[in-house]
């Protein structure tokens, strides 16, 4: 197998790899391993399935911050509500429980609240945020949390 396939054809690199780990795991002696690309992998599996997870609930937060500052008047509020849903559906299904440990719920509300002082929104001004929200992410993320679960969460702090 060509020492670039990592680098050219990672689909047929993580194959040949998972097969050769396969094989060590069988007991059998392999050579040709790419321990140090196989060890990145790992790593970056994991940071990345965790990121998702974060990037989904950023956005639901970002949204649900949206309908808390333009409530009802703004035309795209339902649509903001069917995108919190959206967003918190697509974290509640990639979450672990073992992610809850390394996931700041205030981290990620100042992310979200961040990006919305980034975001230009013509007309009405916004109504007064609050500056900060910490949240146990396994509330957040347990299956029958959602958008109206969400907003109150906001609104109450």
């Amino acid at each position: 197998m060509p020492d670039d396939l990592y680098h050219t054809d990672i689909l047929a690199w993580s194959r040949a790899q998972a097969d050769r780990l396969r094989r060590v795991a069988a007991g059998e002696r392999v050579n040709d391993v790419d321990w140090a690309h196989v060890i990145e992998e790992v790593e970056d599996l994991g940071k990345s399935q965790l990121a998702g997870v974060e990037s989904f609930l950023v956005m639901a937060i970002l949204h649900a911050l949206k309908v808390t500052a333009w409530p009802e008047e703004h035309p795209a509020v339902q649509h903001w509500e069917a995108e919190i849903a959206n967003f918190l559906t697509q974290a509640q299904t990639r979450f672990e429980p073992g992610m809850r440990q390394h996931i700041d719920g205030a981290v990620l509300y100042r992310r979200a609240l961040r990006q919305l002082r980034k975001t230009p929104m013509r007309g009405t001004p916004p109504l007064s945020l609050p500056e900060s929200l910490t949240f146990d992410p396994a509330l957040v993320l347990g299956e029958e949390f959602g958008t109206t679960d969400l907003l109150d969460l906001i609104r109450a702090a």
